[in-house]
């Protein structure tokens, strides 16, 4: 049920009649890639954006986010609480291969997770709830935070005090485009939705020699791929079939010479689960196997792991919310319910586990190029349903 005050057809012809204007500063915004807290030019014209929609923007907490709130004007006495909206800077270290007018203008630099459209769909939904800020009572917090890409900003931002400072959210809610699920459709999986994200790096030392002669060397190489292999029996041999877990070693590093055994090789690598519990075990039967591994050869080892993200859990009851908001503002047939978890992991996490809340995908398309590869883009179609999905869930939270 809408609330009783919105009329969704002038809520329709608001959100239309800023999309070209959104278009071009979604691109704009891609041509312009920046990293995790080096965002500053973005911050910049995202705060200038947020400024000229009405909602002041707040000092920042790091030095690129930018933070706003916006107060409905119903009525104190019918004060609703407070509703978190958020979306994310940072740029992937990607080179792009699209050839657009847009396309990014930093090399090694590119938008390849779709941020551009996610601060896009915030600033739209802040003007146009500024545009009906006298219908509701209660605040929408807008936040776009830098570093989601690996430093975790989110987890750094509620640190500094974010989720601290009143008025204090009582509902949080972020889209991130997907591409797999039908174009313009919404989902979220209630409960586990995305893995945690741990980071490990593994250096095998043994001794150098000739490629001819590797009686005379302790070979790193071999030994570093008998730990690959050997890191691969924890999830299949000690973890329940049942529970999903991941390692994967995705850098090699080692050698310059084809005819020469280096002394040491590095490994970096990712543990993905979504039990919290698992951490210890994958973790203890980690160094185990490379230990043994190394001693068994005579080489010597040096492992570190590096905590990460934690699971994303949505809000159940959140979930049910916002599917029934969005077939009630975009259509019975809009809301995609065969969605799968994901080993994926999203620092919105990080709010969840403060906040209730709900991390939405918005379909990019099924045959949509895959985020953070060369040939993505996000998809300028889907920015009036997430726009729409942004506003009517802050609308419907403060009605109540």
């Amino acid at each position: 049920m809408r609330a009783a005050n919105i009329d969704l057809n002038e809520l329709r012809e608001r959100v239309r009649g800023l999309l070209p204007e959104l278009t071009a500063l979604r691109r704009r915004l891609h041509a312009m890639p920046e990293l995790g807290l080096e965002e500053v030019q973005t911050a910049e014209l995202v705060r200038e954006k947020l400024a000229a929609t009405g909602v002041e923007p707040l000092p920042p907490y790091l030095k690129t986010d930018v933070v706003g709130l916006l107060r409905g004007r119903l009525g104190a006495d019918k004060d609703r609480g407070c509703v978190l909206l958020r979306a994310d800077l940072d740029a992937l270290p990607l080179e792009e291969k699209r050839e657009r007018d847009w396309k990014s203008r930093t090399p090694g630099l590119s938008h390849a997770c779709g941020h551009d459209g996610h601060m896009t769909m915030l600033l739209g939904a802040a003007a146009v709830l500024a545009g009906l800020n006298g219908r509701f009572a209660g605040t929408v917090r807008f936040v776009f935070q830098p570093g989601e890409e690996e430093v975790a900003g989110g987890q750094r931002l509620i640190q500094r005090g974010l989720l601290d400072a009143p008025p204090l959210p009582s509902a949080a809610f972020a889209l991130h485009g997907w591409p797999g699920i039908p174009e313009g459709s919404l989902a979220a999986i209630p409960g586990p939705a995305m893995a945690a994200a741990d980071w490990f790096s593994i250096s095998v030392k043994g001794k150098g020699g000739h490629g001819a002669n590797p009686h005379t060397a302790i070979d790193p190489v071999v030994t570093a791929a008998q730990v690959i292999t050997g890191l691969q029996t924890i999830v299949s041999r000690n973890i329940n079939p049942a529970e999903p877990a991941v390692i994967s070693v995705c850098t090699i590093q080692g050698g310059k010479a084809t005819n020469v055994i280096p002394e040491k090789v590095r490994l970096e690598g990712t543990v993905r689960y979504f039990d919290r519990d698992l951490k210890h075990l994958i973790r203890t039967r980690m160094e185990e196997v490379i230990r043994g591994t190394c001693e068994a050869a005579g080489a010597e080892a040096s492992f570190e792991y590096r905590d990460g993200y934690i699971p994303l859990v949505n809000d159940p009851g959140l979930v049910r919310f916002a599917r029934q908001t969005v077939r009630d503002y975009l259509g019975g047939t809009a809301w995609f319910e065969g969605l799968e978890r994901t080993m994926g992991a999203e620092d919105f996490a990080f709010y969840l586990e403060r906040v209730p809340g709900v991390l939405l995908l918005l379909g990019l398309g099924e045959g949509w190029p895959n985020l953070h590869s060369p040939e993505f883009d996000f998809n300028d179609r889907v920015l009036e349903a997430g726009i729409l999905t942004l506003v009517s869930l802050a609308l419907e939270r403060l009605a109540g």
